[in-house]
């Protein structure tokens, strides 16, 4: 790299920007809307009891319809799935343990639909479309966690130690290759 264009590492960082505001940014917005569409179908009562059962992190959507209240706890459910998501690896083997049950995850759910995550058959694992959108991911988290409010870090703990998801267990184990 010459002095007038820059270092790799400007070009990078450069290349990453754009792709969080052109891709990562309004992918995820989509991602929230699908999410706060779920908390408004399970409060009118069209999304089953088996996809609300207990233990599942999404147990207890608002018990209102309103579009901030649902937008808030929609946030709260994507942080906690990208975090999740983050202490993997970004590594889920979802056919280990025969642990089928991320599908329901209604996070899971809305990150394969605006397309930013997928799932592969063999071997069987979920990730990131590429190692672009796995940065920019926590570059999301990191954003919105540094913007939260007080009261929303607070559900936020709430939710990751009380009702967090863990998905350690589907961890993918050596050979896996990034």
């Amino acid at each position: 790299m010459d002095e007038k264009g820059g270092t790799f590492e400007d070009i990078l960082d450069a290349y990453l920007a754009y792709l969080q505001v052109t891709v990562v940014n309004p992918a995820m917005d989509r991602a929230l809307s699908v999410l706060q569409k779920f908390a408004m179908d399970a409060h009118r009562g069209k999304i089953s009891k088996d996809k609300l059962r207990f233990g599942a992190p999404w147990r207890h959507p608002p018990r209102t319809d309103n579009p901030g209240v649902c937008h808030e706890w929609a946030k709260i459910q994507l942080l906690d799935f990208i975090q999740s998501l983050s202490n993997t690896e970004f590594g889920v083997n979802y056919l280990a343990d025969c642990s089928l049950e991320i599908f329901d995850d209604p996070s899971m759910v809305a990150m394969l639909e605006v397309g930013l995550l997928y799932a592969q058959r063999d071997p069987s694992f979920i990730r990131p479309l590429s190692r672009g959108i796995q940065r920019c991911l926590v570059r999301w988290l990191v954003q919105e966690r540094v913007n939260m409010s007080y009261i929303g870090k607070l559900q936020f703990l709430w939710q990751r130690v009380i009702r967090g998801r863990s998905y350690r267990h589907l961890m993918l184990q050596e050979g896996y290759n990034k």
